[in-house]
């Protein structure tokens, strides 16, 4: 066991035994061998903690904590009193990461003095999609609202290399229990705290989705994102960074409720959450869906508020579906559709 190790790698593992051992591989290998691994069983059934315990026996920086089932964010912070790393990071068992990732990210965050390191991953869907590049207009190391904005959209526990102090210090911890998008809360307390953000525009991380996976299950338990967005507006109206990150904050909200709805929401329990969000949403909310520009609100979006929010009613529903068929589909503007079905025409 490492007594002071530079890096803290933490693992929330339940119940995957079919790809724990190439995670643990890519953590064990790393280059950077002055590191500590916590891996909390949590509750696993399958053959994960017989897997745990063989990789312990082959190497001592690995520490295994056993508790009852509690989700993984749970399972994320019950590591937080074993972190004895300078920096701490969270890789998913299901996943795995370049053997330099932690050389790299130390590296840059140990020349940029910064709270925290964001970094790219492959997702591996069909086909492999690369999470975006960093935007080039805004500078290496963020330092105030203004210039952070392009991180909302990466707050996955993976993509963020922490400074323990900063992690600590700040009581930046998961949302409890067993829900899904339980790091969004925390990705959005870290940003909006941080004095200095680093960004690493390499492909570091691999993220593999599955249909085991805890974040691609398809359950009434996807009716909980709204009420992590409320939780994160109350941080941040409690740090007082609200007022700096309104729109962005609302913009995201409104996007990624929407997003759930087409995406994760079961047809089951649509009409539960669209009603939830309805419950939800705020004056301040409506007003914005309505006027914001379509940067902040794609046209699709807004229709969508104005469908479940009952104002025009059944006019904003043909434009929401249509709008979905059309656009989310073909991918193509109005005039795009009209060149190709000309085309189409003239080739017989």
């Amino acid at each position: 066991m490492i007594q002071t190790p530079k890096v803290t790698i933490i693992l929330p593992v339940y119940n995957v035994e079919e790809y724990l051992r190439q995670c643990l591989d890519s953590v064990m290998n790393q280059t950077m061998r002055d590191i500590q691994i916590i891996c909390v069983n949590d509750g696993s059934t399958d053959g994960s903690p017989a897997i745990l315990e063989a990789y312990a026996a082959k190497d001592t920086r690995i520490e295994i904590i056993h508790q009852e089932n509690q989700g993984g964010g749970s399972a994320r912070n019950a590591a937080y009193p074993h972190i004895r790393g300078k920096y701490a990071y969270f890789v998913d068992p299901d996943d795995w990461i370049e053997l330099d990732l932690c050389q790299q990210c130390w590296d840059k965050a140990e020349k940029t003095e910064a709270d925290m390191v964001v970094l790219r991953a492959v997702k591996y869907r069909s086909p492999p999609v690369h999470s975006p590049p960093f935007d080039s207009s805004q500078p290496e190391v963020r330092r105030f609202p203004g210039e952070k904005h392009d991180l909302f959209g990466r707050g996955e526990a993976w993509n963020r290399f922490w400074l323990t102090d900063f992690l600590l210090s700040n009581n930046i911890r998961f949302s409890e229990g067993k829900r899904p998008y339980n790091d969004v809360f925390a990705a959005w307390k870290g940003i909006v705290l941080a004095n200095r953000i680093a960004t690493i525009d390499n492909l570091l991380y691999h993220y593999r989705v599955h249909q085991a996976s805890y974040q691609q299950t398809i359950n009434k338990k996807h009716l909980i994102v709204v009420k992590t967005f409320l939780e994160v507006e109350t941080m941040l109206h409690e740090t007082g960074q609200y007022d700096s990150y309104r729109n962005i904050f609302i913009s995201r909200k409104l996007n990624f409720w929407h997003d759930r709805y087409y995406y994760a929401i079961p047809v089951s329990v649509r009409n539960r959450y669209t009603a939830i969000i309805r419950e939800s949403l705020s004056t301040e909310d409506r007003e914005f869906y309505r006027t914001a520009p379509k940067e902040l609100i794609p046209r699709h979006i807004r229709w969508f508020y104005e469908m479940i929010d009952g104002s025009p009613g059944l006019v904003a529903t043909v434009k929401y579906y249509i709008s979905l068929v059309i656009f989310g589909i073909t991918k193509k503007s109005p005039r795009q559709i009209f060149r190709w079905f000309i085309k189409r025409i003239k080739n017989g």
